[in-house]
């Protein structure tokens, strides 16, 4: 009924609109009924367009314009709209006639334009025409304009070129060249007669410059035209070179990284970072790169001259076999830019003079400035660490590839960087130090942010600097490693050391303290808060605390370094080197199928090890209860797993690591549980499933998840407290996100994704009650719960 109604509502308008349309008159446009006939405007024609010859006579032509309404008689107007004014003849009849002007090479051809308006003593209409003229050589001569080119201020015996090449000739007519010396002390000229002539400069007395003068003169031909240049000859700056070496201040750890002793400093060099010399205006002279003793060097400088010696925290190759981009910026400032484009850290020193003789060992330090009980002076020395630090990194990557584009990263330091679980980055207000792909949606692209608030500036900031902390902050170069060079399928939250996880961030966090060991060339690594008095240490090499295996980040830790390294340690009594570990991490881990985890990284491992360095490989993967059976990317030889928790807690749901489903198929029954749920973190083995599951043709699939059996209702009665299941679905392809069942169903206890159109390959879930990771879940939830999952 309602839908009747909207017709005949519509029908309605309709009609409304069609009777108003008729008008009430009776009269017509043909003159019917009796009523006046109604004039109709003409037509404007201006004729075809033309193209003429300079000089040509041009008759323009309109008279194929016209009126509907016969008997009407035309009136014609005639104005010119574009290009040099001609004199029209006939104006203002339908054919006049004009001379075409004169024009030049350098212009032609030339447009011309004409507007025609045509009337019927009341409306009229109007047309334009275009008439093209083109030059013919028939006109006056035009002279040529003479360039000398710029005054030039050079030092005695030096080549000097002379450029008279900016002459021109309005007719494009070849030009020669003449140049002679009216004035100073004569020279002999080379090329006299071309556009630039050369000579060399004679010697002149010291303190007393001479200018010499020279005179160019252009023809074409018919005309022509002169311009004359001076030179200023002095005697020749005496020259020398400037070099030195940089450093920045590193405080010692403390026993136990229990902060830093800042009366125990050592002068790390700054390696491979942009340094310049400025004069007294800052002005730079010259520009190079730190070597990796901290060495600089800059030839040609003017003698007697005031400079200073800036470096700038940043490291830049990008041309070569092995390139790279690495940035310290300060977030917090200038912060209505981009990200990628807010100021990097300079540190410059006073002015010395150059004297007359080679300037070495120009040494300088930038330092802490640690006053004794608390920072008070500039802490300069800060960026350049965070510098080197990712310096020890390439040159990891360089011995490992020869060819090898390390990409670019930004690195944010700021003393206003405060731990405070806040996520304003422009304001400095950090939830940790941390790696991230894209800190605003892809402008600025990978990024490393590190904490520096020494002071605790805001009432709930956590004091912790990290600018230091090499091993932290190489921990997060580990995750860009992943991002740039490899592929990391971790979720990521927060986590713990000794603590579980779920294994693809078990994976994911056990190679960035692995890598960040490697780096550094030191098992122990530091983290320290307040800089002077607190951290904590942490063991890679011997760190065994809490239930060791797959889903235990410490053990990937300890499992890759001891791969890695030389120390005899138990069973680990041989090294792989860094080359294998590499090659399996930029191949076999970036491109698996499965999720990456310590099962995909040992398979790819096996395949790219010496033969002889299996059974080592084996020997680690067992101390960390990875069963060596039948290793491969699915875990399928995995059966070894804890019989209980630290916290006393039965291990239930985490083998095996992946489910098959077979499309097609029946369901399989699978469970989750809150077992080493901490805070809703959302992270914790138990919590996820995986599946996999192989089409052969590309097909439309329905995966879904239902709760078996459903969970009893719980005891909360407040209707913001969620007490369902909610089960979600990830679907991946070889680690890329296809789609999910996130926010999508509103029933409870089942999920399903629809019309999935998936060609033929292997595919990955991931599966969750996210009731686990709800804050809002009801007290007595169950512990455990089950889903039957099938793809059909």
């Amino acid at each position: 009924m309602i839908a009747d109604s909207r017709l005949k509502t519509l029908l309605l308008v309709v009609t409304v609109l069609t009777l108003s349309a008729c008008g009430g008159g009776g009269g017509s446009d043909n003159g019917g009924g009796g009523g006046t006939p109604t004039n109709r405007a003409p037509t404007a024609n201006a004729g075809a367009a033309q193209s003429v010859n300079e000089f040509d006579a041009v008759t323009l032509d309109g008279s194929a314009s016209s009126d509907p309404d016969a008997g009407t008689t035309l009136t014609y107007s005639w104005t010119q709209t574009l290009g040099a004014n001609v004199t029209l003849s006939g104006a203002s009849t339908a054919a006049p006639t004009f001379d075409a002007p004169d024009v030049t090479a350098l212009n032609t051809p030339a447009v011309l334009r004409f507007q025609l308006t045509v009337s019927d003593g009341s409306l009229s209409s109007s047309a334009t025409v275009d008439i093209t003229v083109n030059d013919a050589g028939l006109g006056i001569n035009s002279p040529p304009t003479a360039a000398a080119g710029p005054d030039q201020n050079v030092a005695e015996s030096s080549n000097v070129d002379l450029d008279g090449s900016g002459s021109s000739d309005p007719d494009g007519d070849m030009l020669s060249y003449s140049w002679i010396q009216t004035g100073g002390q004569n020279v002999t000229l080379t090329g006299a007669n071309t556009a630039q002539p050369s000579f060399t400069s004679p010697n002149v007395a010291a303190g007393s410059p001479e200018t010499l003068t020279f005179e160019l003169t252009v023809d074409d031909g018919a005309d022509n035209a002169t311009d004359s240049v001076d030179i200023v000859v002095a005697e020749a700056q005496s020259m020398v070179s400037v070099s030195g070496r940089l450093f920045y201040e590193l405080p010692t750890a403390n026993l136990l990284c229990r902060g830093y002793d800042f009366n125990n400093l050592t002068n790390k060099p700054v390696r491979r970072a942009t340094v310049q010399l400025l004069d007294a205006a800052n002005t730079v002279l010259a520009t190079g790169e730190t070597g990796d003793d901290g060495s600089y060097s800059f030839a040609g400088i003017n003698a007697n001259t005031d400079v200073r010696v800036r470096v700038t925290a940043e490291m830049v190759r990008t041309s070569g076999a092995q390139t790279w981009e690495v940035y310290v910026r300060d977030n917090t400032s200038n912060t209505a830019v981009p990200f990628g484009q807010r100021p990097i850290y300079e540190v410059q020193w006073g002015l010395f003079n150059t004297g007359t003789t080679d300037v070495i060992d120009q040494d300088f330090v930038a330092a802490t400035g640690w006053g004794g009980a608390g920072y008070t002076g500039a802490r300069a020395a800060a960026p350049l660490s965070i510098l080197d630090a990712i310096a020890d990194a390439i040159i990891l990557i360089q011995s490992a590839d020869a060819n090898v584009d390390m990409g670019r990263l930004d690195a944010y330091w700021s003393v206003n960087n405060t731990l405070n679980g806040e996520r304003d980055w422009s304001a400095g207000e950090l939830s940790a130090t941390f790696f991230v792909s894209s800190p605003d949606l892809g402008v600025s692209g990978p990024a490393i942010f590190l904490l520096g608030d020494a002071v605790g500036r805001l009432p709930e900031s956590t004091i912790d600097t990290d600018e230091f902390d090499r091993g932290v902050l190489q921990h997060e170069w580990g995750h860009y490693f992943e991002h740039w060079f490899s592929r990391s399928d971790s979720i990521g939250g927060r986590h713990f050391v000794p603590g579980t996880v779920e294994p693809r961030l078990a994976f994911g966090e056990g190679w960035g303290y692995a890598i960040s060991a490697i780096i550094g060339g030191d098992p122990l690594l530091c983290d320290t808060f307040s800089p002077a008095t607190s951290g904590f240490q942490l063991d890679i090499e011997n760190e065994d605390r809490g239930t060791q295996g797959f889903f235990n980040e410490m053990s990937v830790a300890t499992l890759i370094y001891d791969l890695y390294d030389t120390s005899i340690d138990g069973t680990d009594i041989d090294s792989i080197g860094f080359a294998p570990i590499y090659e399996t991490m930029t191949g076999f881990q970036k491109d698996v199928d499965s999720f990456t985890t310590v099962f995909s990284f040992a398979e790819g491992l096996l395949a790219n090890v010496d033969p002889a360095d299996i059974a080592f490989v084996n020997s680690q993967l067992s101390r960390e209860s990875v069963d060596t059976g039948d290793v491969n990317r699915w875990a399928t030889g995995q059966t070894t797993q804890p019989a209980l928790w630290t916290n006393g807690k039965p291990v239930r749901d985490i083998l095996p690591v992946y489910t098959e489903l077979t499309p097609g198929g029946a369901s399989v029954n699978v469970c989750v549980n809150d077992d080493q749920v901490i805070d809703q973190d959302g992270n914790k083995p138990g919590e996820w499933r995986y599946f996999r599951f192989t089409t052969s043709s590309q097909q439309t699939w329905t995966i879904t998840a239902a709760a078996n059996p459903v969970p009893p209702p719980t005891s909360d009665t407040d209707p913001m407290v969620d007490d369902r299941s909610d089960p979600d679905l990830f679907v991946f392809r070889n680690g890329a996100w296809l789609t999910s069942t996130l926010g999508r169903s509103p029933d409870d206890d089942v999920e399903t994704i629809s019309n999935l159109s998936l060609s033929a390959d292997t595919y990955t879930i991931a599966f969750q009650d996210w009731r686990y990771e709800d804050p809002q879940k009801a007290s007595d939830y169950p512990s455990q719960v089950c889903f039957d999952v099938s793809i059909n």
